[in-house]
């Protein structure tokens, strides 16, 4: 299995949509129909809309290498919220929220701990001081890994069953892992 990234770009829309879409449902294995009808019901989504055009936008694909070209592997990606206008993940203005979803063929393959490497150091380089998440109190294999990277848990939310998680990003000069 050969797997390469690069960095997400406005034209990823549908991958950070299904990445999206597959974080929501964790749960449950892919549905093509029911993520073909959430897309139909045409809602608004802050962590989507107009993704790699706000200040700040970052993220990086995953992509397997097959015979039949590219295939989607995973996305994670961060954006900035107000204080007056956020998600779940919310810490602070100056902090953004990421989104992390592999595609359930590649779990369990170190995609997503690649992913969120890649993520880290990009917000290091751009000096950014941390970042948060949200994460049901039920996915231990996605908190697992938040934590084996250094997110640490910052406060339950007990009537939607999320975690906050934050990692301070090291300086630029200090990522050594990634």
């Amino acid at each position: 299995m050969t797997v390469t990234t690069r960095d997400a770009t406005s034209r990823d829309q549908d991958h950070l949509a299904r990445a999206l879409f597959a974080a929501w449902q964790w749960r449950h294995p892919w549905d093509e129909q029911a993520f073909q009808d959430h897309r139909r019901s045409g809602g608004p989504d802050s962590y989507l809309d107009d993704f790699g055009r706000r200040a700040g936008d970052a993220g990086i694909v995953a992509e397997e290498v097959t015979d039949a070209g590219p295939q989607f592997a995973g996305a994670a990606w961060y954006r900035f919220f107000a204080a007056d206008d956020h998600r779940a993940g919310f810490v602070a203005e100056d902090v953004p929220e990421l989104v992390l979803a592999v595609d359930h063929r590649m779990r369990g393959r170190g995609v997503g701990s690649r992913l969120l490497r890649q993520l880290v150091a990009v917000a290091g380089q751009r000096g950014i001081r941390g970042l948060s998440l949200h994460v049901s109190n039920e996915n231990r294999a996605a908190a697992g890994l938040y934590r084996s990277l250094g997110f640490e848990l910052l406060h339950r939310h007990d009537d939607r069953g999320a975690v906050m998680f934050r990692a301070t990003v090291p300086a630029e000069d200090d990522v050594r892992t990634c």
